[in-house]
């Protein structure tokens, strides 16, 4: 938790001033035995009305103060705690954006989810838990020990005895409430991710009516969150009672050595009453930090989750831009794949890609095709280093692409995925993504060439149309024509259209290729095609195989070379 305290660095006068605001407030509130003791035997025991009436005054006064200061504390605290998580929910999505899609793979979206929400949210709290609470209860702790001993030496033996007993049942219960509380957040982690891929699939669920099985799935995630809770809340709902024992027989035993050095004279009642007073509020402060160290407990296992993204490395794929040096864009788009292998698990063994060897020339357009699985998108997810080739090397003009930095890649490599994803927002928003500086005229001149300037026409909002979370209120055509929209808007150096028409009629798909032809015409093309009409006009297209280019060559050549093409093309004109 320590390495998360950089974030406190930007607010530490509100850090600092807290606690300082509530060490003023305990002073005021150890005060209060004092005067009571005063009352007691300089006003009733000796009939003296003037110190009554002198020592409360003074007992509201410090009130007031210890009132004026607890405010204090909390507002300084929360503008901390806040300020914190806030910053911290920032770099921690910074980091995110950052990641490899390898990283974040492995992670996991309903992780990612968790991390960012509840771990952080629980460091938050525990941040403002430290700053008020248990300063709070340290300071009183450590004051009410000191003004216990000023009263009674050998009475606050008891809290000599008392305390390195508390303090070991601590240490052994907070060590064995860590783990458990990792547990809870990574069958947390579970539940999310479940909820997560049900609420994004709920088409398929709803058609297959498989509503049972993932309400039975939901459930044995659900009841292992809850069953790792239970474990946790046992030993938490220990805590207390426990605690309480040890604390009572401590005032047990202050007030039976208490009333015997009473009797004998050698303390006085006042002192007794401001003695027992300082010992309660120290044992009930001893048993609220013990609560506070279980939310310390908890906050810890979400700690180290938060520093396990942010210490994990950044896109290895992609450069950096040394200082002062300026970014050096593509400029011809020419692309080499140089005996290319790659496997999402780096071994060789499990490679999804082998040998891939090809280039394309500035304004070459390359079509691919293969049955499903056979490595299609994969080979154009190396393009834009979405992932790092296992073996060989991928370039582009001449530059290895792991060693281009976003800056120089940065509008120059325009992807459309056959799942198009919209963000919520208008239209106009979702187009001019990549491209926020815009005008309007170019956004329309994207959505003609992209066959959607029609349909956003006939909306009631035209281009302010608003769209819901990843374009619901749009049919699968539409999002696709939207994002072809959106990457023709870039003319970017090279262009990848990753069956990006399987949406759309064949009479739209050919209207939308022939505009293609005619913008793209400097522009390095890659297009997936499952159609062998969306392919057959490339300048050269590639046959995969299980990963292997088998042939390559144009639609005419590959009628007579190689026999899945030929078996592709009599099957969908037979259809």
């Amino acid at each position: 938790m320590l390495k998360l305290a950089r974030f406190l660095k930007k607010y530490k006068w509100p850090a600092v001033l807290a606690p300082l605001f509530m060490l003023l407030e305990v002073v005021m509130d150890l005060l209060q035995p004092r005067f009571m003791a005063a009352i007691v035997n300089d006003g009733i025991i000796a009939g003296n009305l003037g110190a009554i009436t002198g020592t409360a005054p003074k007992m509201l006064i410090a009130a007031l103060v210890g009132l004026l200061a607890g405010v204090g504390c909390t507002v300084f605290a929360t503008i901390a705690s806040l300020s914190f998580g806030a910053d911290l929910r920032q770099e921690l999505f910074r980091k995110i954006q950052s990641l490899s899609l390898r990283s974040l793979d492995r992670l996991g979206s309903g992780s990612i989810v968790t991390r960012l929400t509840g771990d952080i949210t629980q460091i938050q709290n525990l941040v403002l838990l430290l700053l008020r609470v248990f300063a709070r209860d340290t300071f009183i702790i450590v004051g009410s020990l000191i003004m216990a001993f000023m009263i009674s030496p050998r009475l606050s033996v008891i809290l000599l005895a008392m305390i390195p007993l508390l303090a070991a049942f601590l240490f052994v219960t907070t060590r064995i409430t860590v783990p458990l509380f990792a547990l809870m957040q990574q069958r947390l982690d579970q539940v999310n991710t479940v909820m997560q891929e049900n609420l994004s699939g709920i088409r398929v669920v709803k058609a297959f009516v498989r509503s049972d099985y993932e309400e039975q799935r939901f459930s044995e995630t659900n009841s292992n969150l809850l069953h790792a809770s239970l474990k946790a809340a046992k030993i938490v709902a220990l805590n207390s009672p426990l605690m309480s024992i040890i604390l009572n027989i401590s005032i047990v035993a202050a007030l039976w050595y208490g009333g015997m050095l009473s009797e004998k004279g050698s303390l006085s009642v006042g002192s007794l009453a401001a003695f027992l007073t300082y010992i309660t509020q120290l044992l009930f402060s001893t048993l609220g930090l013990g609560n506070q160290l279980m939310a310390i407990s908890r906050a810890k296992a979400s700690a180290d989750r938060i520093n396990e993204v942010l210490e994990l490395p950044a896109d290895e794929q992609r450069g950096t831009l040394e200082s002062g040096k300026q970014p050096q864009p593509i400029t011809g788009g020419r692309v080499r794949f140089d005996q290319v292998s790659f496997s999402y698990e780096g071994e060789l063994d499990t490679a999804v890609l082998h040998h891939i060897d090809f280039t394309a020339e500035p304004g070459e357009t390359i079509g691919i095709v293969g049955v499903n699985g056979a490595g299609k998108s994969t080979l154009v997810s190396l393009i834009p280093a979405f992932y790092t080739p296992t073996k060989g090397i991928i370039s582009i003009d001449s530059r290895p692409v792991n060693e281009l930095t976003p800056q120089e890649l940065q509008g120059q490599i325009g992807m459309v995925l056959q799942q198009a994803h919209l963000f919520s927002g208008t239209i106009r928003e979702n187009i001019s993504f990549g491209n926020p500086q815009a005008s309007q005229q170019d956004i329309e001149e994207a959505a003609k060439a992209a066959e959607a300037h029609a349909f956003i026409m006939k909306l009631a909002d035209g281009y302010d149309t608003l769209l819901g979370q990843r374009g619901v209120n749009l049919s699968g055509g539409q999002k696709q024509r939207l994002s072809i929209a959106r990457t023709l808007l870039l003319k970017p150096k090279i262009v990848i259209l990753d069956d990006c028409t399987s949406a759309v009629d064949p009479q739209t798909d050919l209207l939308i290729r022939n505009a293609l032809q005619a913008i793209m015409k400097s522009s390095t093309c890659f297009i997936i095609g499952q159609r062998i009409t969306s392919v057959q006009e490339a300048d050269r297209i590639i046959v995969l195989e299980e990963g292997r280019m088998t042939a390559i060559g144009t639609h005419a050549e590959l009628l007579h070379t190689s026999k899945l093409y030929q078996q592709m093309a009599l099957s969908q004109q037979g259809a």
